[in-house]
């Protein structure tokens, strides 16, 4: 199941899971993420682990922060490169949970999904990590594009990374190659 929005004139696609049959009506909490793809002119993504799973880097949208301000902010605080937004975000994926973090609310998670390319590394110098980053170990890895989903998959079978979040990853996967046609 998906939705088509229209964001600033252009289109973006939104995946939705919804493994609870959650209605709108029984969400207690909204909130919304970025994520980023970067990539780098050797066909390499950057992945984050950790809280013992690989993931896109991204975060938490602020009250009153754009997702533009968002993206380019989480970034900077987890890999310390400063990125510039060329594009809107390629895709949403909407996902309902009845039991956000063990906490019993039910939450629609909305993650927007760039993509970036460059070649500039990681600046650890000027990367702000809190608390829960810094106490769950946060590595950064590249890895190439092209190998991802069988990487993600292998992670999946032998249980270093989250299978939900990796379903995700792998769809996100799926939708760039859609839109896009591989890394490029």
């Amino acid at each position: 199941m998906g939705k088509v929005f229209i964001l600033e004139g252009d289109i973006i696609k939104e995946i939705v899971f919804n493994d609870y049959l959650l209605e709108d009506e029984d969400i207690e909490i909204e909130v919304v993420r970025v994520k980023a793809l970067i990539i780098n002119s050797s066909g390499k993504i950057l992945l984050v682990r950790n809280n013992n799973t690989y993931q896109f880097p991204g975060g938490h949208k602020e009250e009153n922060e754009s997702m533009d301000d968002c993206i380019i902010r989480e970034i900077k605080e987890e890999i310390g490169i400063s990125l510039n937004i060329k594009e809107e975000p390629f895709l949403c994926i909407s996902t309902y949970d009845n039991d956000y973090f063990g906490t019993g609310q039910k939450v629609l998670n909305n993650i927007y999904y760039y993509r970036f390319f460059t070649d500039e590394v990681p600046n650890f110098e000027e990367t702000h990590y809190d608390e829960l980053e810094m106490i769950t170990k946060f590595d950064l890895y590249y890895i190439y594009f092209e190998y991802l989903k069988d990487f993600l998959l292998k992670s999946i079978d032998d249980g270093t990374t989250d299978s939900v979040i990796a379903r995700e990853m792998l769809c996100v996967i799926d939708e760039y190659n859609k839109k896009f046609g591989g890394f490029v």
